[in-house]
């Protein structure tokens, strides 16, 4: 007889871990903060480490696993519903349609010719996509969102996102470096690395790196590439559904409903975005009273930054379960071709961004 255990174990040990993953995230050490402040590695790779480190250590029980399992399948899909908050499609209009063309031709190139390559050296084609995804996109988040609409496997979603955010932060200190040596122009320097770096962090501290007007254009730049986040996932979807039908038809076996082919996540992450596109998200102002909680006063509020903070913390506690749900051995038996393609991608993005706009600008 099976033993049925309860979800708060292992939702309580995701939670903590994510906790601790936001204290070391905003530690006042190198190499979590730097310059004035920045914090070019993000709390979910932080979370998937501590993760990682208590898996392949002390060990995980079993009476633990149907919570982390629950952090996995059940918290990151909340997550990624909230974070349409911070999307807003307009900005795409206020961006340089200099500067939006070069970002959609680069993540269809690099997303492209990472999946291309991943088939060439004989690295599993999830393991490809997640990594293109966050290559070519916004980093760790990017595969978040993406790795349960390809259902994706843990083992698959840390060793990406462990890559992309590796070579994300060689980036940050190569970056400006090069850009020095090729006497880029503030605005120049702030597309490429818009375009070419990984995580929205690291690309903040990559700009500013380089100038306060190269860190404006960098961030303006990198929002768009996060517009691109939902038409890539619901492409993936698309596809994914359409590959998942042709092998259930192929076994002549039920297809399965809409919803499993085309999870409905992906449709609140779109409708969160557009509600913030239009402005549907009010600010409000707390009145506060005296209590022991806190003095009197007003407190205003930015939904949808709130709900925004809200859906990076799920998706870390939801990363925490990734992490606690990867063995060593199991990344160890995918090998360093797939570390190859990682590092094959961030130079071919940056090479390729680098041409681009050296021809456009």
């Amino acid at each position: 007889m099976t033993t049925r255990h309860s979800i708060w174990p292992g939702v309580l040990l995701s939670l903590a871990i994510a906790i601790l993953a936001y204290q070391l995230y905003t530690a006042p050490l190198p190499p979590f903060t730097i310059g004035d402040g920045r914090h070019p590695i993000d709390a979910m790779l932080v979370a998937i480490v501590i993760g990682m480190l208590v898996r392949n250590t002390v060990g995980v029980s079993a009476r633990f696993a149907a919570g982390i399992r629950y952090a996995v399948v059940s918290v990151m899909p909340l997550g990624i519903v909230l974070m349409g908050a911070r999307l807003n499609f307009f900005d795409v209009v206020r961006t340089s349609v200099t500067a939006l063309i070069i970002s959609v031709i680069c993540v269809c190139v690099a997303l492209s010719l990472t999946i291309w390559l991943c088939r060439k050296i004989g690295v599993g084609q999830k393991l490809g996509i997640l990594i293109g995804v966050g290559t070519a996109i916004c980093g760790g988040t990017a595969i978040a969102v993406a790795a349960p609409v390809i259902e994706a496997d843990d083992d698959d979603t840390a060793f990406s996102i462990a890559t992309v955010t590796l070579f994300g932060m060689v980036a940050v200190f190569v970056l400006p470096l090069l850009g020095r040596l090729f006497g880029m122009t503030q605005l120049e320097f702030g597309v490429w690395a818009g375009t070419s770096v990984h995580a929205t962090p690291q690309v903040v501290a990559t700009g500013f790196a380089y100038g306060s007007q190269a860190g404006d254009v960098a961030t303006i730049v990198k929002l768009v590439r996060v517009l691109l986040l939902a038409p890539v996932v619901i492409g993936l979807g698309v596809w994914y559904a359409r590959k998942k039908r042709e092998q259930q038809i192929a076994h002549v076996t039920k297809i399965g409903n809409l919803t499993t082919l085309f999870p409905p996540f992906i449709l609140g992450f779109v409708l969160l975005a557009l509600a913030n596109t239009l402005h549907l998200l009010p600010d409000f102002t707390l009145h506060l009273k005296d209590s022991i909680l806190w003095d009197a006063g007003d407190l205003k509020v930015v939904l949808a930054k709130l709900v925004t903070w809200v859906s990076t913390f799920l998706l870390t506690i939801s990363m925490a379960g990734v992490g606690l749900g990867v063995d060593i051995r199991g990344i160890a038996r995918v090998g360093l071709k797939s570390l190859y393609v990682g590092l094959a991608a961030s130079l071919l993005l940056a090479t390729f961004s680098f041409t681009l706009l050296k021809l456009v600008l």
